[in-house]
């Protein structure tokens, strides 16, 4: 069994406030989609419970035609995919942006920049990575919720192997193949990456008790945290494999 090297949770959280010290209303642009959808989600989930919890009290039964019942559950199911799928796409080219500003700290990024992914002309090629992510996780968690949440957390540094074939004008034979990147560098640290996740619990908690209004700080430093993870973990990988 090999050794993991642990990556310090306070670690990558301090890389992500010192890239962002100074430069907080950049740290909002770049992030501004994520923070966006993440603050509209909030509320939608708010208001759907708030109904939810009123309403018990005055239910009443009527007849229901399930003629079309299962139609509906399917175009329900597929429209959540590829919603799903284009929140990862504006996440991923926000991420980038964050990869490429940590390389170059002094390079302060652009909004334009932001949108990299579709000014590169790689638009159709990345909706369709994860769109074959985001279903192979609903099949997995169609097994039971756990299995879906350890795959979430196999599947999470894609979006980091797909941006090193971005950066060396390379590209897979198969979509799948930096799924499998993925799996296999993380092996042996998907703990790892939920405790760092848990590390933001309050974080989150602050962000529902506000109605979604601190995820305007919350997500660009959750953000910033994934990234320099997935940074010190490529750097271990790579290492690893010189070793070798």
């Amino acid at each position: 069994m090999k050794s993991v090297e642990p990556i310090s949770i306070s670690g990558v959280k301090r890389e992500a406030r010192e890239l962002y010290h100074g430069h907080f209303k950049t740290a909002i642009k770049i992030n501004i989609i994520p923070i966006i959808t993440t603050v509209l989600a909030t509320l939608a989930t708010g208001i759907l419970v708030y109904s939810i919890f009123t309403n018990l009290s005055a239910t009443v039964d009527v007849p229901v035609d399930n003629t079309d019942t299962g139609l509906t559950q399917i175009y329900s199911i597929l429209r959540s995919i590829l919603s799903d799928a284009v929140q990862l796409l504006f996440l991923w080219t926000a991420s980038w942006t964050l990869i490429d500003w940590y390389e170059s700290p002094k390079d302060t990024p652009s909004l334009k920049d932001s949108f990299q992914l579709f000014r590169r002309g790689n638009v159709w090629h990345t909706f369709l990575l994860a769109l074959v992510q985001n279903m192979l996780l609903f099949l997995w968690t169609l097994l039971f919720f756990i299995p879906g949440i350890v795959k979430g957390f196999s599947y999470s540094q894609t979006y980091f192997a797909y941006k090193i074939d971005i950066e060396n004008h390379t590209r897979q034979p198969q979509l799948t193949d930096y799924i499998t990147v993925s799996r296999r560098i993380m092996a042996g640290r998907k703990w790892e990456l939920f405790l760092l996740e848990l590390s933001f619990i309050g974080w989150h908690l602050l962000g529902i008790l506000t109605a979604g209004l601190a995820y305007i700080y919350v997500v660009p430093y959750l953000n910033a945290t994934r990234v320099a993870y997935s940074r010190h973990l490529f750097t271990l990988a790579m290492t690893e494999s010189v070793a070798k």
